[in-house]
């Protein structure tokens, strides 16, 4: 009789339960129900769930389940292919043969118009993938552990850059023109004089241009740099309120183009909050650079083990605003490795939708 009364105590539990959620206690905001998605190579899945403070979650894509949590927002490791798939939520207290307390079937398509989409030249044979030649990654890796970026200079001064991606910059700039360039992180101020000279090239007609570079420490900073009339050095947090206040003050005085590169402190927490801070500043077209992405967070990296790195921010931020920048992976593969994995970004989607911020919270919010 105990026996039956603890069944009986736990089925009334169950329904308790049950009636305390409700049948709409969870909901699936993101994917929506017949939603439609495009396939960016590398981004995985969000899910944004709708539900009661400290409910957890078995979030089940396609029959198979991904993860248990307890959080509204969650990235997925999983990265699903075109075509149809189904998310299903089992609330953690009850048995999977429960069945589900909501489920969102979603499309995942292919813009064939994209920048996005894979080029021939670097697809896996299913197109779906990027095949990365061992030779290139073999090199790469050299690259990084031999420390010759430590030895590589601009003017006599450390630049700390892959020479392949400078080339890839300077092109990018003689293409895009911009008015602005935002330079988060100066550190020896090597990679602020070749922005520079560059722009002194692509503006040689007169045009009206301001280079902003931001650190919060300008003691190592070459003497060059604030000789240079077109730069401007702001000492502060590279996710900061005065950063921001200048680049809008920026933006009316100089129209046209932005490029941004994000090369600061390089953990995943700050170059989000970077990342965050400077999507409400961005208008279509601009171009955006996210370094440092090869040292950890996939299966190239060139220092495994090194944490969260600006790779995990950028994967992350990007699966939550899907729309906000399309990967350039012409110029990313151009020149076969790069120090921006997954860095390469052009601006397509600025306004369209209101920006999601991994972080809730910023604490450089008001410096």
């Amino acid at each position: 009789q105990m026996r039956k009364f603890v069944g009986m105590e736990a089925a009334f539990l169950a329904v308790v339960l049950l009636g305390r959620l409700g049948a709409d206690a969870v909901r699936i905001v993101h994917p929506a129900s017949e939603q439609e998605i495009e396939y960016i190579p590398d981004i995985p899945l969000w899910v944004r769930l709708e539900k009661g403070e400290g409910e957890c979650f078995d979030i089940i894509l396609n029959g198979k389940s991904e993860t248990i949590s307890c959080e509204e927002d969650t990235i997925l490791s999983a990265q699903p292919r075109p075509g149809q798939h189904t998310i299903e939520v089992v609330p953690t207290f009850m048995p999977s043969s429960h069945g589900p307390m909501a489920s969102s079937t979603f499309h995942i398509y292919v813009d064939p118009e994209s920048r996005n989409k894979i080029p021939s030249w670097m697809a896996s044979k299913d197109g779906m993938q990027i095949d990365i030649p061992h030779e290139v990654e073999d090199y790469h890796k050299w690259w990084y552990k031999s420390g010759v970026w430590i030895r590589t200079y601009w003017r006599g001064v450390v630049s700390h850059k892959a020479p392949s991606d400078q080339w890839n910059y300077q092109e990018i700039l003689h293409d895009l023109k911009p008015a602005i360039i935002l330079e988060l992180g100066t550190r020896f101020g090597g990679s602020t004089l070749f922005f520079s000279d560059v722009m002194r090239t692509v503006h040689r007609k007169g045009t009206p241009y301001r280079i902003l570079t931001v650190d919060i420490y300008k003691g190592d900073i070459d003497a060059q740099v604030f000789e240079e009339p077109n730069v401007e050095v702001l000492t502060a947090p590279s996710a900061s309120r005065r950063m921001s206040d200048r680049v809008t003050a920026l933006r009316k005085k100089f129209p046209g183009p932005m490029f941004v590169i994000h090369d600061a402190d390089h953990g995943a927490d700050n170059v989000t909050l970077e990342l965050q801070t400077v999507a409400p500043l961005l208008r279509n077209g601009d171009y955006v650079i996210v370094e440092d992405t090869n040292l950890d967070g996939h299966e190239h990296a060139v220092q495994p083990g090194w944490g969260p790195s600006p790779y995990d921010a950028i994967v992350n931020f990007m699966a939550m605003n899907r729309e906000l920048y399309q990967r350039d992976l012409e110029r990313e593969k151009k020149w076969g490795f790069s120090q921006s994995v997954n860095g390469f970004l052009i601006v397509k989607g600025a306004g369209k939708r209101e920006i999601v911020n991994p972080l809730p919270e910023n604490p450089y919010a008001n410096l």
